[in-house]
């Protein structure tokens, strides 16, 4: 999503700077278990806004994925978009009383902040393959304890657009590693992804004043080469290797408050002891 102009951008950022500040504040150093001890929740930010069921147990997590275009890019020249998602979760515990937890207080829920800024270069291979490289620096933090997690990523998507006679396919590929350190603990962890995407355009029987309305159904697989791990402190945890997503969104709707052009839609995600129902404000890939 675009931030129309600069001064809401300004505002929206003096607003996530604020809220760093406010957060960090009274960070407790410590090895105190939390929320955050049970999972890698740099993922969160990585998969985005959706409902979560993990072998029985709900997580809900909302993305307001902001950026900023610093550079367009275009056909022949590159581009530079810095990212500001910020990334709220929820862990019901309701149902979670039959987990053996090592020292972990059992509240009725746990909710968690992740903002990840990071910057992105868009590489234009040809007008219809563009690699992008980028990298991320940010912390998640459990606001029922006080505690934060230090988080860094990198890695480089790939877009490549293909024509078709009543569309257009679009093949998509991202590698991201990701690193966790919790603070004043000696406890690190991280995860790799591997997402391949296929998204299929056809532009629908409507138009708004800025063009036609574009229907797109896609399909993701996520591989997790060293796993992704849920509940990883308990007697229970759950690993993850492979997951698929199959969904729908419309674009090229018209603008919207602050965004431009904004991309709507719902996709279900699946995998082992994992079930993901996804909404979409962006590009599923």
């Amino acid at each position: 999503m675009l931030i129309k102009n600069k001064l809401t951008y300004l505002a929206a950022l003096s607003t996530l700077i604020l809220l760093l500040w406010l957060i960090n504040k009274n960070v407790v150093a410590g090895n105190e278990q939390t929320a955050l001890s049970l999972t890698n929740f740099s993922f969160a930010s990585y998969i985005g806004t959706g409902f979560y069921t993990v072998s029985g147990q709900d997580v809900y997590v909302i993305q307001l994925p902001f950026h900023y275009t610093i550079k367009e890019k275009s056909d022949t020249e590159t581009g530079w978009v810095l990212n500001l998602p910020l990334t709220i979760g929820i862990i019901n515990f309701d149902n979670f009383r039959d987990l053996d937890f090592e020292n972990l207080p059992k509240p009725d829920d746990i909710t968690t902040l992740t903002f990840i800024p990071g910057i992105e270069y868009q590489y234009p291979v040809t007008a219809d393959w563009t690699l992008i490289p980028f990298a991320d620096y940010g912390f998640a933090r459990d606001l029922n304890h006080n505690a934060n997690v230090l988080i860094t990523a990198c890695g480089i998507k790939s877009y490549a657009n293909f024509h078709l006679t009543n569309g257009m396919l679009t093949l998509g590929n991202r590698f991201l590693y990701a690193r966790e350190h919790i603070g004043g603990t000696d406890e690190d962890s991280d995860f790799s992804l591997i997402e391949t995407g296929l998204n299929y355009r056809i532009a629908a029987n409507y138009s708004f004043s800025n063009g036609p309305l574009y229907t797109n159904f896609y399909y993701i697989n996520f591989y997790y080469p060293n796993e992704l791990v849920f509940f990883e402190r308990t007697n229970n945890p759950v690993h993850v290797d492979i997951e698929n997503e199959v969904g729908f969104t419309l674009s090229n709707l018209p603008d919207f408050l602050f965004f431009e052009k904004p991309q709507i839609g719902l996709g279900i995600r699946t995998g082992d002891k994992v079930n993901v129902y996804r909404l979409l404000f962006s590009a599923p890939f």
